[in-house]
C-alpha cells in the first residue's frame, strides 16, 4: 500500500513538473528571443545616437528599446522623404551611381527587387501554402508559392505553372525551387505560419483537420473578392447609358476617392522606408564584411615601414583588398615570361611529391583552370530540367561534358549538372544527365542564380523569343548582308 501511494506521488510530481515545463517554456522562449531582437537592435543604433539626443544620457537608467524606436521612427521619415520629389530624385540619382559598380549592382539589383516584391500589398510572394507530389508521384510536400512564373521559363514549360519553394527541415531557410504546374499544385487553407511552424517542427506540430479539408483554391477565392468588389462598385442607382445597339448598359460606379488614415500613411511610409533603406543597407554591409574580412587577412603581413596606417593618425579600410589586387597584377604578370613560368614549374614537381597536398593541389588547380579558361562551357550555361518528376522542372548549371567512366555507363551524350538549392546556391547536388532531357535558357548565369536566390521572386525577362517585328526586321538585315 505505501508503495504505490509513493509511486502515485511520483506520478503526480512527474506530470506537474511536465505541466511547469509546458507553461513556462514557450513563454520563456519567446520572451528571450524578443528579448534579443530588442537588445541586438539597441546595441547599434543606441550608440549613434548623439549624446544630447539620448535619453539615456540624462537618466540613471537605461531604455529598454530605445534603439527599436529610434529606428522604427526613422525608418518612418525615410519613407515620408522618399515619397516626394525630392526623395525619388535622390534616390534615382544614388541608383545611377550604384549602377556603375560591377559586382554591387548585382547585389544591389535583386535585393531592392526581392523587397518590392515581398513587401507590395498586391503580391502573393510566401502568401500561399501548397501541396505539391514531391519528389515523385505518391509522396507529397508542403511547398510555398512565390509567385506565377513567367517569362523564358514560362514559355518552355506548361500552360500555367507556378514558383514554389520547397523548404528543408528543420531548417526553413534552404531548399529547392521548383516550377510546378497548375494542376499539379494543391491549395492549403493554412496560413503562411502554420505551414512554416509543420515544416520546423517535422510534422509534429498540425494545424486543424479542417485546413487540410475542402481548401479552396486561392484563385477562386481572389476571383469572388474581386466580383464582390466590382458588386460594390456598380450600385442600384448608377445611371444607365446606351451602348448604340439599343441595348443599355450600366455604368460603373467609381468609389469616391478618400484619404488614408493616420495610422495607415504611417505604416504606407515605414514600408516605404524599408524599401529604400534596406537594399543600400545590405549591399553596403555585405561590401563591408568583404572589405574588413579581406583587410583583417593580409593587413597584418604588410611591413611596419611600407604600411601608410603607420604614418597615419587613422585606418585606411580596403588597404587590404588595394593589395590583394595589385600583388595578383604582379603575379600574373611576372609568371607570364620564362622565369615565372620556370619557378612555378619547379613548384609543382616538389609539390608533386608530397603524398596528400598534391592530390589537393591538382583538384584545386583543375577547377580554377576549367572555370576560367575563356573557352570554358563551366557554370556558363543555365538551363531547364525535369526534377525531381515528369512535368516538374528546376533550374541547373552545366559544369561540363561526363568524363571517365561516365560517359560510358551512362546513354547518349551525358553533362555534368549542378542543381542548386535556395536561397544557398553554394551547395546542392550533382546530377549526370542526357543532353537531350535539358532545355538551354538565354538567361545569364547571374540571373539564374539571381532567381534562384530570391525562390523565383526576381525573375528575368525573356530574350530567348523575338517579337514578330523584330523577326521581320532580322530578317531582311540578314538578307540584305
Amino acid at each position: 500500500m505505501a508503495e504505490s501511494n509513493k509511486n502515485g506521488a511520483t506520478v503526480r510530481l512527474r506530470n506537474y513538473f511536465l505541466a511547469g515545463v509546458l507553461v513556462t517554456a514557450p513563454i520563456s522562449i519567446t520572451f528571450w528571443l524578443t528579448w534579443r531582437v530588442i537588445t541586438f537592435i539597441d546595441d547599434r543604433v543606441t550608440p549613434i545616437i548623439p549624446p544630447q539626443w539620448n535619453p539615456e544620457s540624462y537618466l540613471p537608467f537605461g531604455i529598454p528599446g530605445l534603439g527599436l524606436i529610434i529606428a522604427l521612427v526613422a525608418l518612418t521619415l525615410i519613407g515620408f522623404v522618399a515619397a516626394g520629389y525630392l526623395g525619388r530624385m535622390t534616390m534615382r540619382i544614388s541608383e545611377r551611381i550604384v549602377g556603375r559598380v560591377p559586382i554591387v549592382r548585382s547585389v544591389y539589383s535583386w535585393t531592392k527587387q526581392v523587397f518590392e516584391t515581398v513587401l507590395s500589398q498586391s503580391s502573393s510572394a510566401f502568401r500561399e501554402v501548397v501541396l505539391i507530389e514531391y519528389p515523385r508521384p505518391d509522396c507529397w510536400a508542403v511547398g510555398f508559392i512565390t509567385g506565377r512564373t513567367v517569362g523564358e521559363v514560362q514559355r518552355l514549360t506548361a500552360a500555367t505553372v507556378y514558383n514554389v519553394f520547397v523548404p528543408a527541415t528543420p531548417n526553413p531557410t534552404t531548399g529547392f525551387l521548383l516550377f510546378v504546374p497548375k494542376e499539379d499544385v494543391r491549395h492549403l487553407d493554412l496560413t503562411v505560419e502554420e505551414g512554416i511552424k509543420l515544416v520546423i517542427s517535422g510534422g509534429i506540430v498540425v494545424p486543424d483537420q479542417a485546413s487540410f479539408e475542402g481548401a479552396e483554391p486561392a484563385e477562386i477565392a481572389k476571383a469572388q473578392a474581386e466580383a464582390a468588389a466590382t458588386s460594390r462598385l456598380q450600385a442600384p442607382g448608377a445611371p444607365v447609358a446606351d451602348d448604340g445597339n439599343g441595348k443599355q448598359r450600366r455604368r460603373r460606379r467609381e468609389a469616391p476617392p478618400h484619404s488614408p488614415g493616420f495610422i495607415r500613411r504611417l505604416r504606407n511610409y515605414f514600408f516605404a522606408g524599408v524599401l529604400v533603406t534596406a537594399p543600400i543597407a545590405i549591399t553596403v554591409w555585405l561590401a563591408w564584411e568583404f572589405v574588413a574580412f579581406v583587410d583583417n587577412q593580409v593587413t597584418p603581413y604588410i611591413p611596419v615601414q611600407w604600411n601608410p596606417e603607420t604614418y597615419l593618425p587613422f585606418s585606411l579600410p580596403g588597404l587590404g583588398v588595394v593589395v590583394v589586387v595589385s600583388g595578383l597584377i604582379m603575379i600574373g604578370f611576372l609568371t607570364a615570361g620564362l622565369v615565372g613560368r620556370s619557378l612555378i614549374a619547379a613548384g609543382e614537381r616538389l609539390l608533386a611529391r608530397m603524398p596528400v597536398i598534391r592530390s589537393l593541389y591538382s583538384a584545386v588547380k583543375q577547377i580554377l583552370e576549367t572555370v576560367f579558361k575563356e573557352q570554358s562551357k563551366a557554370f556558363r550555361e543555365v538551363i531547364l530540367l525535369e526534377y525531381p518528376r515528369k512535368n516538374c522542372w528546376a533550374l541547373g548549371f552545366i559544369t561540363g561534358p561526363a568524363e571517365s567512366g561516365i560517359q560510358d555507363l551512362t546513354p547518349d551524350d551525358t553533362v555534368n549538372v549542378f542543381l542548386p538549392t535556395t536561397p544557398n546556391p553554394t551547395s546542392g547536388f550533382l546530377l549526370f544527365l542526357p543532353r537531350k532531357e535539358t532545355q538551354t535558357l538565354v538567361m545569364t548565369v547571374e540571373e539564374g542564380i539571381k532567381m534562384v536566390v530570391s525562390g523565383g521572386i526576381v525573375t528575368p525577362p525573356d530574350r530567348g523569343e523575338l517579337l514578330p517585328e523584330e523577326s521581320a526586321a532580322t530578317s531582311a538585315l540578314a538578307r540584305t548582308s
